[in-house]
């Protein structure tokens, strides 16, 4: 018997590859708003909505009901009970499994996910009784709750299916196989807790709606579960049991085909598609799983919105579009390279080439928000780096001026710049120049003896904070720091940063450093960039170490290093959470499945194993 507390700490997810997903626990608690059977994109990949939260299901058999389902509501009741019965639960690529034993009548609970539709399969087969299924909705972005103001909901049937409306406004359909028997109802069930995230301090009580109920004639019934296309019986694909392909598997479920082409979701659950996520994950997602045609459609259609240098930082659904990231036109740069080495599409490199030379050409004299001083690139506003946590119009960490790691990603769009320039006949000289001013100025700038300054202020003050960013100038394709400098800095990052599951955004021992990430938002983000673990960094740091570490047993050691990471990706179908706190036992935090985490852990590990 798993205890509903722990059940509640162990999530699963499964995306259906538009956008939406399917997640909950395995004990059937759900423990988030963004839990639910069925969560479908209204503005595919964006506006995402709640539409089957779950089902109330039972056996009956012998004048007994024997509960399946979990639930938490308020005052912390578990009710009903069916954890207890619950005797094994089976995760998988597309689908999840529960085993339930009532005296002598077992019940297997399946359900599938149709990738590439919003469409999941729910399939009961018990070895006598007949199965009760008593669908839960609610229409509401997975953001939100509903509570107090209910809807209006409705249903219509025509032979073996249901379509549920809300106002007049249709948004989930319910077909049923195998004989059926229905119970109107048209119950509300009241106060459902979602306890992961009352302790983050957000919505956590909702009410949800029970239109019927339909029980089996036999010992079979079978629920699909869709909006627009339903999908078919699929094969199920457990889990691969070697960790390269787990974790690319799993790299893919972040690449979603939406109404303007293919994108990267950011995280599961609650991230949109982000710029600098999708050019960092760009590598380990797609072009390392040789999805070239995907990765090329979404450099064209970032590129294409390049404005006045600025490539976007979001897209939010309906055309609508946000800059702020004056790093993000600098991944997007380096994303291209990476495409280039692995396809020498030179098509798309001559295409989209003068949108690099634009990216160059704003920054270097200035477009307003970034500024040139001597070669280097400030910045003006903030957060506008990947350390861009705030509350109540509060920055956590500005690092307002000359951050380093946009410094480095300077230098190295320069010579990207310089490189592709050759391959394609464009007179690219210039940028090689440009190239070297920035190095000298970036040595002059940022090297002391404690490594690299994390950034110099518009008064020229450096901020000597030990953090990872400065891993960049080592470790990208043209490291802006080499020989005994990027020695030194790896050592720094190494004796300072490097933990099992990660990288630490900040050294301990420095102002503001807090390893907790936990408790409201406001907390969350004052812990966010300022000691908590990200794995994605273990990419860049893997870079540098096969780069400047002369020792191979040494790189090969990086395997034992983050094995604890390795194994976590292991336990949950290749999936990486977006951070973990900074002290043991090295609680998850964030995302429970964050695409650069994915990615770059990958593309790092490959690195070491192929160097191996």
């Amino acid at each position: 018997m798993l205890d509903p507390l722990e059940c509640e700490e162990r999530e699963w997810l499964i995306p259906t590859g538009t956008g939406g997903y399917s997640s909950s626990t395995p004990c059937g608690i759900n423990a988030r708003t963004y839990h639910g059977l069925l969560v479908v994109p209204q503005d595919p990949p964006h506006r995402r909505f709640m539409t089957l939260s779950k089902v109330e299901d039972s056996l009956l058999v012998d004048g007994h009901e024997y509960p399946m389902s979990t639930n938490r509501y308020q005052g912390d009741v578990f009710h009903p009970q069916g954890y207890r019965y619950l005797e094994r639960f089976v995760a998988g690529e597309n689908f999840v499994t529960w085993e339930y034993s009532f005296d002598k009548v077992r019940v297997e609970k399946t359900l599938v996910v149709n990738r590439g539709n919003d469409s999941i399969i729910l399939r009961y087969r018990s070895g006598g009784g007949v199965v009760r299924v008593c669908p839960l909705v609610t229409f509401r972005s997975h953001h939100l709750v509903i509570k107090e103001r209910h809807p209006i909901f409705s249903y219509s049937r025509d032979g073996g299916g249901f379509t549920l409306t809300v106002g007049n406004r249709a948004f989930l359909r319910l077909d049923v196989e195998e004989g059926f028997q229905v119970e109107d109802t048209g119950y509300w069930y009241y106060n459902f807790v979602y306890r992961l995230d009352r302790e983050r301090g957000s919505n956590y009580l909702e009410d949800l709606y029970n239109p019927f109920c339909l029980i089996s004639v036999g010992n079979k019934l079978t629920l699909h579960a869709y909006w627009g296309e339903r999908g078919e019986e699929v094969e199920l694909k457990p889990y691969s049991q070697e960790l390269l392909t787990l974790l690319s598997n799993a790299s893919k479920s972040f690449v979603v085909k939406g109404r303007e082409g293919y994108a990267l979701i950011a995280g599961y659950h609650w991230f949109d598609e982000w710029g600098r996520d999708t050019m960092i994950s760009l590598e380990g997602a797609l072009l390392m799983n040789g999805s070239q045609k995907q990765a090329s459609q979404i450099l064209s259609r970032y590129f294409e919105r390049v404005n006045r240098g600025m490539m976007p930082n979001n897209f939010l659904g309906n055309e609508e579009v946000m800059y702020k990231g004056v790093d993000v036109s600098l991944w997007g740069v380096n994303a291209l390279f990476k495409y280039y080495l692995y396809t020498r599409d030179l098509d798309l490199v001559r295409k989209l080439f003068p949108k690099v030379l634009e990216v160059l050409d704003e920054y270097w004299k200035g477009n307003g928000v970034v500024f040139n001083r001597g070669g280097l690139l400030y910045h003006s506003g903030s957060p506008r780096t990947w350390m861009d946590a705030q509350f109540d119009g509060n920055v956590v960490t500005p690092r307002e001026g000359a951050a380093v790691e946009v410094n480095a990603l300077w230098y190295n769009a320069l010579m990207i710049a310089w490189r592709l320039g050759e391959v394609i006949g464009y007179d690219a000289e210039e940028f090689q120049e440009k190239a070297k001013t920035v190095k000298s100025a970036f040595r002059e700038r940022f090297v002391f003896e404690g490594g690299l300054y994390d950034y110099v202020d518009w008064d020229g003050r450096p901020n000597r904070a030990v953090r990872p960013n400065q891993i960049f100038a080592i470790s990208l394709p043209f490291p802006v720091v080499e020989g005994e400098l990027a020695k030194r800095v790896l050592r720094v990052v190494e004796e300072r940063l490097v933990r099992p599951y990660g990288l630490s955004t900040l050294a301990q021992g420095e102002q503001g450093y807090t390893p907790f990430y936990r408790g409201d938002r406001r907390s969350r983000d004052m812990a966010y960039h300022n000691g908590p673990i990200w794995p994605w960094l273990v990419g860049a740091y893997a870079d540098a170490k096969v780069r400047f570490e002369e020792d191979p047993i040494e790189v090969k050691r990086l395997l034992n290093v983050f094995r604890p990471l390795l194994n976590l990706a292991e336990r949950e179908g290749g999936y990486i959470p977006e951070l973990f706190e900074d002290i043991p036992p090295y609680r998850k935090g964030g995302c429970i499945a964050q695409a650069w985490s994915v990615a770059e852990v990958l593309r790092g590990v490959s690195n070491v194993i192929n160097l191996s």
